[in-house]
């Protein structure tokens, strides 16, 4: 299988893709958010986007950006 290139692409766009690979290898979805951001509820209200993907022989770890 090959595993697409999900950097960069909002995490509603991307959950197809994250769904097709869970079923052939273990993923798991690490939030972070931009330091730019203030008040730390705020950021959540924000656009989510993949900003890392790393791949380590069955697992995907996914990064993803509140900004």
């Amino acid at each position: 299988m090959k595993i697409p290139d999900l950097v960069g692409i909002e995490l509603k766009d991307a959950n197809e893709a994250i769904e097709t690979l869970k079923k052939s290898y273990d993923v798991s979805i690490v939030e972070t958010k931009s330091p730019f951001e203030r008040d730390r509820n705020e950021y959540k209200k924000n656009e989510c986007r993949v900003v890392r993907q790393q791949i380590y022989d069955n697992t995907i770890i996914i990064t993803v950006s509140y900004f």
